[in-house]
């Protein structure tokens, strides 16, 4: 038995030793193999590394998956230590706005809503304006009663408003914190319809009336220097002083405006002493015919330094002439 079993060993030896040439593949082909193998899994680490980039820049976040930076030691296939590894810089690569970059919308500007017009009963009659100082405008204004008066900035009117601002065509008054308008009214507005303004009609004289005197048409010449002198003293720093004299409305005819109708002030014996009459309407002043209210002010610095005023009145249907003398001179 036992030289049975030896003399089998070689035989059994040969026999593998045949078969193993012809199942093996040779050293060559072991190369190529590796080769390929190597080279599919750097495929798949690669793709594995670009699709967690892609999807750090998509969502905005940290990627868990961390690509490996491949020192050149590796590369000559040493292995790296951990510091060879190092986290991708994912705030820098979404700098790159590979997809485009948003643009953030402006911020719209919002238009200021305009300010209304105050729905109290005021009634703007005219603005004496002046560019070198709000300090010197004043406004005519008239309540719900037709009562016209000045006033400055800071003054109170009736209906619990305070004057904020005098422009050139309105006032700014604030109500409970609220700023409002009141406006000139605007006799040129091209919505109104066109009126051809008629000649005041002169009355006819009666048969029996006697014809009027001769002088009627010639001026009449008034000493008002006393009073001009006591309006330049107050008027600075009262301008409701022109109350004591009259009381000013704007006058309209057809549509046209035509002066001021003139009321006793204050004080009547102002107004009697310079030969005005209760609803005369003032249409000239020194020659310049009025065709706004806001003119009518706009003339009163010029007055008060002047030492003669030359004034046409509308009375009974019929212009008078007066002439002021202001310089007691």
């Amino acid at each position: 038995m036992k030289l049975s079993f030896v003399n089998a060993m070689p035989r059994a030896s040969r026999r593998v030793a045949r078969f193993l040439p012809r199942r093996l593949p040779h050293a060559e082909n072991w190369t190529e193999m590796a080769m390929v193998a190597v080279n599919l899994l750097l495929v798949i680490a690669i793709a594995h590394t670009l699709a967690g980039l892609t999807w750090s820049v998509l969502t905005g976040q940290s990627s868990s998956l961390a690509s490996v930076i491949t020192s050149p030691a590796m590369e000559s296939g040493t292995s790296a230590g951990p510091a060879a590894r190092q986290p991708a810089d994912v705030a820098t690569i979404s700098a790159w706005h590979l997809f485009g970059k948003v643009e953030a919308s402006r911020p719209v500007v919002a238009t200021p809503a305009p300010m209304p017009v105050t729905p109290l009963n005021l009634r703007l009659v005219g603005v004496f304006f002046t560019e070198r100082g709000q300090s010197r405008a004043l406004a005519l204004i008239a309540d719900g009663n037709s009562l016209e008066r000045g006033y400055r900035i800071g003054d109170s009117l009736p209906g619990g408003v305070r004057l904020e601002r005098i422009e050139r065509d309105q006032v700014v008054v604030s109500r409970n914190g609220r700023e409002e308008l009141i406006k000139l009214p605007k006799l040129d507005d091209p919505n109104r319809p066109v009126v051809t303004p008629e000649p005041p009609v002169l009355p006819v004289p009666l048969e029996e009336e006697p014809d009027p005197p001769s002088t009627f048409n010639a001026p009449q010449v008034i000493d008002a220097s006393a009073i001009a002198d006591r309006l330049r003293g107050e008027i600075s720093g009262r301008p409701q002083a022109l109350e004591d004299i009259a009381f000013a409305s704007p006058y309209v005819q057809n549509g046209q405006f035509m002066g001021f109708r003139l009321r006793p002030g204050r004080d009547r014996r102002i107004f009697q002493q310079l030969g005005l009459n209760g609803g005369d309407v003032l249409t000239e002043i020194n020659g310049t015919r009025l065709n706004s209210p806001a003119q009518g002010l706009a003339l009163l610095q010029e007055l008060m330094s002047a030492s003669q005023i030359d004034v046409r009145v509308l009375r009974n249907g019929a212009e008078v002439s007066l002439t002021f003398t202001l310089d007691s001179s």
